[in-house]
């Protein structure tokens, strides 16, 4: 009984260990069961390619911990060139109670707010198992043009992580 524990307690902490800077991003697919996007259609990791990439992987229940990041986002929005750098917000259903209709019914006044934004929905914690996101957090990878992740943060935002995270997506997106 107590080696099952162990065992189960060790394989859980390694399906959520934190994402790899530097390392290309496994391919993953997120469809039918899955998720996919909000729009409809499968969505597939390979789309970040060619783009320096801000993916927000948010808990529902955890988006207001954003709020304070929220400038920062709409800044790059307003400055930044879509053809080099996109925003891609995945929407974690599987880490909250809250039914998917009732997510995906509030989500649809997002995408006339933020047009430039690609949203998708997690319907399983799939990036949290495959990628190693945090499953009831609200986590921001900048990921570059190869896949490779070249920021990770999640929890909370401080001025400071702020502007290094502007910084890096600038920096990269040229």
């Amino acid at each position: 009984m107590k080696k099952t524990l162990i065992l189960s307690a060790l394989l859980a902490l390694g399906l959520h260990a934190d994402i790899t800077l530097g390392k290309t991003l496994p391919p993953l697919t997120l469809d039918k069961a899955n998720g996919g996007y909000f729009t409809g259609g499968a969505w597939h990791s390979a789309m970040l390619k060619g783009k320096t990439t801000m993916l927000m992987y948010v808990d529902p229940d955890e988006k207001d911990k954003g709020e304070v990041f929220k400038p920062t986002i709409e800044k790059l929005e307003r400055e930044m060139n879509f053809k080099k750098f996109q925003i891609v917000v995945i929407l974690n259903l599987g880490a909250t109670w809250k039914p998917d209709f009732v997510i995906k019914k509030l989500s649809q006044s997002k995408l006339k707010d933020y047009p430039k934004r690609i949203y998708v929905f997690d319907k399983k914690s799939v990036l949290s198992k495959k990628w190693g996101l945090k499953n009831d957090a609200y986590d921001v990878v900048v990921i570059d043009k190869s896949m490779k992740p070249i920021y990770s943060h999640s929890g909370k935002w401080k001025k400071e992580e702020m502007e290094k995270i502007d910084a890096v997506i600038r920096s990269n997106s040229k």
